[in-house]
């Protein structure tokens, strides 16, 4: 493609795996840095012949890749006139992907995944970007970031399951990383599912795409099957 592309390639054949199998009508992708991942997105879309991907950065550069399915949003993933605009744009869609690969620190991380999270339905997929930062850790002296974020978020809700089938490649960036919007009547049984990450695990759930990878884990939860 000609532009730099922060991933690992196997956590690249997971993304186009989940876009083929899922389909999103819009994929939501917070950290741009030079759209690299945004266009591979878009071009996995065009291959499937459907979705949108809605890019988001505190910065936008002239150099960011031209594309009919790429739209750049420029301003915090967390600020309420940009989640107001996310809103509105996935209002009458019926399945939303998102991955959270800006800001990686605990605190901005775990506001993205209860802001976007709240905006998601059954089904839909939320992809937490380098969580092995924290979990090995890889990066000791980054501090608390993605893993903590999680163990954090699934200690307070229950609204998301861990996508285990995604943890099919020989070696992936994150862990615990991957999830799936449950249907409201499984929220108490996904606590269960998730509750020992945060109290007999020393690690995040595992999952499968959702972190650059050499610095990061994913964690994926679909819904539960009625």
């Amino acid at each position: 493609m000609g532009l730099k592309l922060a991933k690992c390639p196997m956590d690249l054949c997971v993304y186009q795996e989940l876009i083929v199998n899922h389909r999103p009508d819009v994929l939501i992708k917070t950290g741009t840095y030079t759209g690299g991942s945004a266009l591979f997105f878009a071009q996995i879309m065009d291959l499937v012949g459907h979705g949108k991907v809605i890019s988001v950065d505190i910065e936008k550069y002239s150099s960011f890749p031209r594309h009919p399915r790429i739209e750049y949003l420029t301003g915090s993933s967390t600020d309420p006139s940009i989640i107001s605009h996310i809103e509105s744009r996935i209002a009458e869609l019926s399945k939303t992907m998102v991955i959270l690969d800006s800001d990686h620190h605990m605190e901005h991380k775990l506001k993205e995944m209860e802001l976007y999270g709240k905006l998601m339905r059954p089904g839909d997929y939320i992809i937490v970007e380098d969580s092995c930062f924290d979990d090995y850790p890889a990066w000791p002296e980054f501090g608390p970031g993605p893993a903590a974020a999680i163990r954090e978020y699934f200690s307070r809700y229950s609204d998301f399951e861990i996508d285990k089938s995604m943890e099919n490649t020989l070696y992936l960036l994150r862990r615990k990383a991957f999830y799936e919007k449950s249907q409201p009547e499984h929220y108490q049984n996904r606590i269960g599912i998730n509750s020992y990450t945060a109290a007999s695990d020393q690690t995040v759930p595992y999952c499968r795409a959702g972190t650059p990878f050499s610095l990061r884990y994913a964690a994926t939860f679909p819904a539960p099957q009625p």
